[in-house]
């Protein structure tokens, strides 16, 4: 098989450093705290120096293929050598297949559509395989050898055609290493990133920690530059930064993980030095791994892309089934023939299992916070219990991410963790998800282990009398507002001959026949612990939990709805009448539906299911605070007031400038606190400062904005005008009339280019590549608002929002576009 043979390490092993470390150091313990828990290999090492600072497994770590760690090497090659330069174009399709002897590689890009092409630090920062299967082509074998020996790195094996070229350059076949020899690799490409002709790979490695595939890495106020790595069985993060003002190279590899995982990792150690807690315990957004279908049995699928071409992909599984991975991305209508439908999109990794195959979905927090709401909340569910179920489902999400992690996936979709309904979402939860984005519950500076339950019965339980192993949290407290809202009184009747039965089928050594069952000891809420079974022979004793699973388990999930009930015999049937959906812990769903119908707020049922808790998205900031300007509504987790008053210079200044509006409008400005909040809630690239979505608009954290040169005073009032505009404007107008007359309003862009037709433009705004290209439409947008401006007035080209651009000005401005752009 090509690519087999075991590589020649002698170079590297020749160029690496002893690997000795002293007592316990600073960079020691971080990385170590970092790495807890996890499989994962670390590797720390000095720029100036090349000594080892720290190391977490690295003695023992494997050689893998690097994956994407190595398009920066080849890259900085390629630049120094001008076989390519830092602005030549590269279209991606985002689909990528390539076919070497019997394995074809589904290499489809996972970074935003794009209708431009990449240059060099986009295309880095984004990890385009098409790009950099494109730069494979401009080296030679000789080449690529000598780019590796370069860096202390050597090839397992000559590539001998294209695809074995391209593979290698992708880092996905060819090529073995190890964290050390990434470690010193890294150390040379980061001494020589000073060279004026490396700024893409420089910016790019910047830009892909800031807004690109590794930002999972980005830590406030500390300048990492880094890339991650996808193998088919680990995931890398390698990269640069300061650690208490040492300048360092981190290596990380984690088994049977993903790069964007490792890069949290690598995030964990970055916030070390910061007296707050580990990152795993403050992160408001991140993406999650869940396993669907994860208690049936699914031996075909049909996965059909809801993007581009919908051509069925059919997937079978049998006992004899090879171990292949297929990765795919985007959105999927997944049809398996025995398990429910699902349609949702994302990353998808698709593999085999003992029974059949095995589906895991990585997508943002914020989107399974809403898949799961979708699945738990009452089709009439009001706002307020909807807000406080979003902030308990993402508070679970949060604290419990990565309790499959062995698995390979963080949670999965059945009860365990929380059931989902992926798929249209109504818009009652999206307003319910946004309006709470990124909070969760924290105790102190600790994010809650919280649990929510259907019905409590009118009296809540103790985790720990559920789960031994947790925390008691709040003592049980009356609900008398589920009791309100229905009793949730339960009967059922089973026969003493079918519990015997069952009993003998669990293994269990019970009296048979059994005459009754009694519950000997309940819990401080009353529910059922411990019971006892009494018939011919000697009394044996149940746990109530252990009693409750094997009867549903045979008899079906809702036989018994609760442990709070109580037992009697008629004839040869136990009659059980209980109280209560669900075990009772935590948020109640019918009490805090109730709340919410008498008038309650999201943050007052909160209050009174987790007494103490503090909802935030950090344990200082205390949450979204709503502020009033004059016409519109600020939301913000800072206290400080300071886009106060520029908004309501701003919102005043728009209306002015566009005339009052048709309809009465108030608009709200939503400041969200990270950048992958951002993202998580636009829609929109990490390099985007705001969007405006109907009559809401959403900000990048204030120290984003700050640090943008692109960002200044005319930032809302930009947004502003887009809200004014987009609520004139038809279903027909095109776009670039739309983001062209908010540019002329604001006084920018009366001087742009023009050399792009209408069409191209429209596309160009919608899907950019990147800031430069997004840049260039808005500002060839502007151009073709203020040449209709200036022949028919700005107050007509209001009016063509609603009623369409008029045929005369379509001929005449098509014939100025086609003979500029000539």
């Amino acid at each position: 098989m090509l690519f087999a043979r075991p590589g020649n390490r002698l170079l590297s092993l020749l160029l690496l450093l002893p690997l000795t470390l002293s007592a316990q150091t600073p960079l020691q313990g971080a990385l170590s705290a970092a790495l807890r828990n996890t499989p994962a290999v670390g590797v720390v090492i000095d720029v100036r120096s090349g000594r080892l600072l720290a190391g977490v497994r690295e003695a023992s770590a494997p050689h893998a293929a690097p994956g994407s760690i190595l398009k920066p090497l080849f890259l900085a090659a390629a630049l120094r050598r001008q076989e390519i330069l830092p602005q030549t174009p590269v279209f991606c399709t985002r689909t990528l297949h390539i076919t070497e002897g019997p394995r074809e590689w589904n290499l489809a890009c996972t970074h935003p559509q794009t209708n431009a092409p990449f240059a060099a630090e986009e295309a880095l920062a984004y990890s385009c395989n098409t790009y950099f299967a494109a730069l494979a082509d401009r080296l030679s074998p000789a080449q690529t050898a000598a780019i590796l020996q370069h860096y202390g790195l050597a090839q397992t094996h000559t590539p001998e055609t294209r695809e074995q070229k391209q593979l290698l350059v992708l880092g996905l076949a060819g090529i073995s290493v190890s964290p050390e020899q990434v470690a010193h690799a890294y150390r040379k490409l980061t001494q020589e990133l000073d060279d004026d002709a490396l700024l893409p790979v420089r910016d790019g490695l910047k830009d892909s920690v800031n807004y690109g595939m590794a930002h999972n890495a980005a830590v406030p106020d500390v300048g990492i530059a880094g890339k991650t790595g996808t193998s088919s069985n680990a995931g890398w993060f390698a990269g640069s930064g300061s650690f208490n003002h040492q300048e360092i190279v981190i290596i990380i590899y984690l088994p049977h993980g993903n790069g964007a995982d490792a890069a949290r990792l690598a995030q964990h150690f970055f916030l070390s030095p910061k007296p707050v807690p580990q990152k795993a315990d403050l992160e408001s957004a991140r993406s999650l791994t869940i396993q669907l279908w994860a208690t049936r049995s699914v031996t075909h699928l049909t996965a059909t892309p809801l993007n581009g071409a919908r051509v069925p992909l059919h997937l079978d599984w049998t006992p004899n089934s090879p171990a292949n991975t297929l990765k795919l991305n985007g959105k999927f209508h997944m049809q398996p023939t025995d398990a429910p439908e699902v349609t949702a999109a994302g990353e998808w990794t698709i593999g085999t299992r003992r029974d059949g195959l095995r589906v895991l979905l990585t997508l943002p927090s914020e989107n399974y916070v809403a898949a799961a709401l979708n699945g738990e909340a009452a089709p009439d569910e009001p706002l307020a219990s909807l807000k406080a179920m979003a902030v308990t489902i993402r508070t679970f999400a949060l604290s419990n991410a990565g309790r499959h992690q062995a698995e390979g996936f963080d949670l999965c979709d059945s009860t365990h963790c929380q059931a989902l309904r992926l798929g249209r979402t109504r818009p009652q939860v999206e307003q319910a998800v946004r309006e709470t984005a990124g909070e969760t519950l924290w105790s102190g500076r600790q994010r809650l282990h919280v649990y929510y339950t259907q019905h409590c019965g009118g009296m809540s339980e103790m985790a720990n009398a559920v789960w031994p192993a947790e925390q008691p949290g709040a003592p049980p407290h009356p609900d008398p507002y589920c009791l309100r809202r229905s009793p949730a009184e339960w009967h059922a009747n089973i026969p003493l001959e079918q519990l015997a039965a069952i009993f003998h089928a669990q293994g269990w050594h019970t009296p048979s026949p059994v005459d009754a069952i009694r519950v000997i000891r309940r819990t401080e809420s009353g529910r059922a612990e411990l019971l006892q079974v009494i018939g011919h022979g000697p009394p044996a004793q149940l746990s109530a939990s252990s009693f409750h699973f094997a009867v549903d388990r045979v008899l079906g999930w809702n036989q018994m709805r609760s442990d709070w009930y109580t037992t009697t015999v008629s004839g040869r049937t136990l009659e059980i009448q209980g109280r209560g959906y669900g075990h009772g812990v935590g948020l109640c769903q019918a009490g805090a539906y109730e709340m919410a119908m008498e008038g309650r707020s999201d943050g007052e049922i909160l209050n009174f299911y987790f007494p103490g808790a503090v909802a935030g998205i950090t344990p200082a900031d205390g949450g979204w605070h709503m502020v009033a300007g004059t016409g519109w509504t600020l939301l913000t987790t800072n206290s400080s007031n300071h886009l106060l008053a520029e908004g309501n210079a701003a919102w005043a200044k728009a209306q002015s400038l566009l005339g009052a509006p048709n309809r009465p409008i108030h608009p709200t400005v939503e400041e969200l606190p990270t950048t992958e909040l951002f993202r998580q809630t636009t829609g929109e690239p990490g390099w985007v400062l705001a969007s405006a979505r109907d009559n809401s608009i959403f900000l990048q954290p204030a120290r984003v904005r700050q640090n943008n040169p692109a960002s200044g005073d005319d930032l809302l009032l930009h947004e502003f005008l887009h809200v004014l505009v987009e609520q004139e404007a038809g279903e027909n107008t095109p776009l670039w009339l739309r983001e062209g007359l908010v540019e002329v309003l604001a006084g920018q862009g009366r001087s742009g280019p023009l050399d792009l037709p209408a069409g191209e433009i429209d596309a160009a705004l919608a899907h950019p590549a990147d800031a430069a290209a997004s840049r260039h439409a808005h500002q060839t947008a502007a151009r073709m608002a203020a040449l209709l401006c200036a022949r028919y007035g700005t107050p007509a080209v209001r009016g063509f929002l609603q009623n369409g651009i008029p045929s005369g000005a379509n001929q005449e401005f098509g014939i100025v576009s086609r003979s500029t752009a000539q």
